[in-house]
């Protein structure tokens, strides 16, 4: 598959680079000359008002003239920690785990040589990358093209929360891979007058942590429009200038709001494998490969929305279905999670505007697989069904299903189809039955039923959830 021939490329690639430089290396490593650093510097990461992850060992690197011995202590910590810059003009510590603390840190580093640079008001925390394409660039505030979060004006005014730091990562595409920014923007404390140039999703993601952890919470966005899968995997892309410079930063873990760009991939099983190769690859390249990695389904929408009459596109096209499917199969990879938007789409929109929830149900997902604590983070998943007579039964994985019921108690959307051998599927009236869906079997279903959708659609706005207001899970019985 095209997938595999790239990464085997890539793999190839790097294993040449690898090569070439060990050449170099080995015939030159007595003969090597100093490197003059025209200025001092720690990492561009690292600024004033960021966030450092708690529990972890922290490193902290930057460029000096080789053999400029560097000294760094951070406030948190009594000890003094020494670098020397090597043949390269590079210095790097590693500072020892600490606990979380909100009261403002600062961290010091000193030269032989006279130089000296202090960073301030840093939070020791836990820090997320969020990463992806233009539903995770989507700011709170209205910024053309997006319309802004629904009651973004209210959600600007409240967003008070100065132990939640951010920092925007510009878009940057590079042939090699960088170790720092080309350019950078500083890390910012949330307030009224800074979130509504905020990530929409990774706001929302960080207010429900940092409230229900009462830890401070940084969150780092590195998210392009129009990117695909494949510009954040491979080497000359996304992942060149805008994630291998973070590779020595430790972090919490990842959030992802991708596949736009992708959702038209065939076969569409070419998805999963992109983004499981995704996953393994940044655990590996930052060196924690328990990382956690919370994704987000694409929501309902049609691309033919204003091509038919009444608009509203073909209501039984089902690619996207097919894609969100692909997108439910990385589940497969430990430490996953994604978020269900099957309640919150636009049809007509490909950035639909409630952003609060996608962003809320990424945090419970966390919550409770990440942080261990007792939430509810899944909606009705899809068990087993029965025929009896005219009628079947579908059953949810227990617990998931419990307080069945839909959004404001409104009528439930008919959104449950079923085929017989003929593979032709109809509507099959749905009504809630405790914690289970009853289906009437339609008469022009010949035979036994053969399969169950529910959802399984581009475009379907869902209002089935159970008692956590979680959505229930498109899904399919077939393979057809």
């Amino acid at each position: 598959m095209k997938v595999k021939w790239l990464l085997i490329l890539g793999c190839l690639s790097l294993m040449v680079d690898g090569c070439k430089k060990d050449a170099i290396n080995s015939g030159s490593s007595n003969q090597a000359s100093k490197i003059t650093v025209e200025k001092f510097s720690i990492s561009n990461e690292f600024q004033n008002n960021m966030v450092v992850q708690r529990d972890k060992p922290i490193a902290i690197w930057g460029k000096a003239t080789t053999d400029t011995k560097v000294d760094i202590r951070v406030s948190w910590n009594p000890g003094s920690f020494m670098a020397v810059a090597d043949q390269n003009g590079n210095w790097s510590v590693n500072i020892p785990a600490t606990v979380a603390n909100a009261s403002p840190q600062t961290i010091n580093c000193h030269t032989d040589t006279g130089n000296s640079i202090t960073l301030t008001n840093i939070l020791v925390g836990d820090v997320w990358l969020c990463a992806g394409q233009s539903n995770m660039v989507m700011e709170i505030a209205p910024v053309d093209p997006f319309l802004g979060v629904t009651n973004y004006a209210q959600e600007i005014q409240a967003a008070q929360y100065p132990l939640i730091r951010f920092q925007t990562i510009q878009q940057d595409l590079k042939e090699d891979p960088l170790d720092t920014f080309s350019d950078i923007n500083p890390w910012q404390v949330c307030s009224p007058a800074t979130a509504g140039n905020l990530s929409a999703v990774a706001y929302f993601f960080a207010r429900k942590l940092h409230t229900s952890l009462n830890v401070p919470v940084g969150i780092i966005v590195l998210a392009v429009d129009g990117s695909s899968c494949s510009d954040w995997l491979n080497n000359g892309q996304c992942y060149n200038g805008m994630i291998s410079p973070l590779l020595k930063l430790a972090i919490k873990g990842f959030i992802w709001y991708q596949g736009e760009n992708d959702q038209h991939i065939q076969p569409v099983s070419e998805y999963t494998v992109l983004n499981k190769a995704l996953i393994q690859r940044w655990r590996d390249n930052f060196a924690q490969e328990t990382l956690p990695f919370y994704l987000v389904q694409l929501a309902p929408f049609a691309e033919d929305f204003f091509n038919t009459e009444p608009p509203g596109g073909n209501l039984t096209g089902n690619y996207l279905a097919k894609f969100r499917e692909a997108q439910a199969n990385v589940l497969s990879m430990s430490g996953t999670g994604m978020a269900v938007t099957m309640d919150v789409g636009d049809p007509a929109n490909h950035h639909p505007r409630d952003k609060k929830q996608v962003g809320e149900r990424l945090a419970l997902l966390a919550l409770k697989n990440t942080y261990n604590l007792d939430v509810a983070c899944y909606g009705p998943k899809y068990l087993s069904y029965s025929q009896s007579g005219d009628q079947l039964i579908i059953t949810y994985v227990k617990g998931t299903a419990d307080g069945l019921s839909t959004i404001n108690n409104s009528p439930l959307n008919q959104f449950f189809f079923v085929a017989g051998a003929d593979e032709i599927f109809y509507n099959a009236p749905a009504t809630i039955n405790g914690n289970t869906i009853v289906l009437t079997i339609p008469p022009n279903v010949s035979g036994p039923v053969l399969s169950v959708r529910y959802a399984f659609t581009n475009a379907p706005i869902t209002n089935l959830q159970n008692a956590a207001g979680l959505p229930a899970e498109p899904f399919r019985t077939d393979s057809w």
